[in-house]
């Protein structure tokens, strides 16, 4: 944790003089992004500082049920902020067009760049990047605690909401002892294991299960790569009542497969847009972060995803990308 330190004092020092931060959560936002957003604005509540949590998609499926969605904001004018936080993923600044509106505001504006993932950098912003960390909600932590702040009950299940996620229930190798410390820790001031488990693992709905149905039946594996892959189109999700939010975990699911080295789910996030969720273990020794990052992605060496523009198509017994 010593090697934040200094960026932590940074944090403190901008926040005893910000007063209407824009924080920003990643397109289509997950647990994780949202957990640390929250955390950070209810602490900033507490601070007198009136904070608003951005988000260019909708919240759905698991997600949705954890955090109070309808503080959200779809529209903003970055001339009413003071600072911009990027939660959770650098690129949000580029792929949301933040980074145009701060280019005419840098001089006047401050950015923060808090994230856990790969190559996360920004220019002229305060960067507080841990790769180690098992999520973002993980980084927030460790920033309260340096400031010696108890988060209330509210908090504390917002940021095990984010840390539950992204190790996926504790199952994941990015699992650490600290990150079993900071969640005990959590679980004393309240939050419960249960209530995320249930929103995520537990609770699906019929819809999800049909669409998880239809993508396990199309699941393939490519002889020479190892890749289990599967494929989720729009007609899918409207006829089994589904959303995006329930594609969440497929890609988990894809990848218990014994004879599997990693897992990919393409699913037709909008009119010309795929998604692209990868995964991977660590004894499986594939760094899928190098798969995204030749797509313009992201992620972690286990976890990643990118989006490119198509449609999927069915030829035969195969899909192709049109």
């Amino acid at each position: 944790m010593n090697h934040l330190a200094e960026k932590f004092i940074a944090l403190a020092d901008l926040s005893r003089k910000i007063k209407q931060p824009l924080l920003a959560v990643h397109p289509g936002p997950d647990t994780d992004t949202l957990g640390a957003a929250f955390a950070l604005a209810d602490f900033f509540k507490k601070q007198k500082i009136n904070s608003t949590i951005y988000s260019q998609d909708q919240v759905s499926g698991g997600p949705a049920k954890l955090f109070p969605i309808q503080k959200l904001t779809y529209q903003f004018n970055l001339k009413n902020h003071d600072a911009l936080f990027i939660i959770d993923r650098h690129d949000t600044f580029f792929q949301t067009g933040l980074n145009q509106k701060f280019k005419e505001l840098k001089n006047k504006i401050s950015l923060v760049n808090i994230d856990h993932h790969l190559n996360s950098y920004l220019e002229n912003a305060l960067n507080i990047v841990d790769t180690k960390a098992s999520a973002t909600s993980e980084i927030i932590y460790r920033f309260l605690n340096y400031l010696d702040y108890s988060p209330s009950q509210v908090i504390a299940q917002y940021l095990l909401n984010g840390i539950y996620a992204d190790t996926g229930g504790f199952r994941h190798a990015n699992t650490t002892a600290q990150t079993l410390e900071i969640s005990g820790e959590l679980l004393r001031k309240g939050a419960s294991i249960g209530k995320v488990n249930q929103a995520l693992f537990a609770g699906k709905s019929l819809g999800a299960l049909k669409l998880w149905g239809i993508a396990l039946n199309r699941a393939q594996i490519n002889p020479k790569t190892k890749m289990a892959v599967s494929f989720i189109t729009k007609k899918d999700l409207e006829e089994c009542g589904a959303n995006q939010g329930d594609i969440s975990g497929l890609s988990e699911i894809l990848n218990t497969i014994s004879e599997s080295n990693f897992s990919l789910i393409l699913s037709e996030k909008s009119e010309g847009e795929i998604k692209a969720s990868l995964r991977s273990e660590e004894f499986k020794k594939v760094d899928v972060s190098k798969i995204a990052k030749a797509f313009r992605g992201g992620g972690h060496k286990l976890a990643s995803g990118f989006e490119i523009k198509g449609r999927l198509r069915q030829v035969g017994d195969n899909w192709m990308i049109e």
